[in-house]
């Protein structure tokens, strides 16, 4: 009884353990977000940047949370390919990864940064895609793609980035 116990106690505090980690990395992903942001230049300058969140994702709140605080975005819901339209940021949700490409198509030549977390499809329509590496958040970008879509993005984003051209 006594080992059952112990188990018990070390499985659910992996859990709790195993929760803040997610936590953290949602906070990172939407802190990462908002900084693109600043980072990207369209072609024309919008007073304030519409990012739309595709699915049920933490990232939501704690982008919605940041762009609360410090201005310049606003935070919406995306549930359709169409909805896309009104965005000028869109960040696809790994629990969305089945449906990014109905994304990809719909905005492919249109000036909307599309952030996935899935870094293996930046060069396959995601402009900037996060991974994990050694524990920390980074991403990949996609300068070509960025800039057929008339955004730049700036020297210092790319050299934050893992660039794939």
């Amino acid at each position: 009884m006594k080992k059952t116990l112990i188990i018990i106690t070390f499985l659910l505090s992996a859990v709790c353990v195993s929760q803040q980690a997610f936590a953290q990395e949602s906070k990172f992903k939407a802190l990462f977000i908002y900084k693109f942001s600043e980072y990207v230049q369209w072609p024309t300058n919008p007073g304030t940047l519409t990012v739309g969140i595709v699915g049920s994702t933490d990232v939501k709140e704690k982008l919605a949370s940041f762009a609360a605080t410090k201005g310049g975005i606003e935070v919406i819901s995306i549930n359709s390919a169409s909805d896309a339209a009104k965005c000028h940021m869109l960040y696809v949700p790994s629990s969305e990864d089945k449906n990014l490409s109905l994304y990809t198509n719909f905005i492919a030549k249109k000036s909307i940064l599309l952030v996935s977390d899935n870094s293996s499809k930046v060069g396959n329509g995601a402009d900037i895609g996060f991974f994990l590496e050694g524990g920390k958040l980074r991403f990949k970008i996609d300068k070509q793609n960025i800039e057929s879509k008339k955004m730049v993005p700036s020297s210092k984003l790319l050299a934050l980035g893992e660039s794939i051209n």
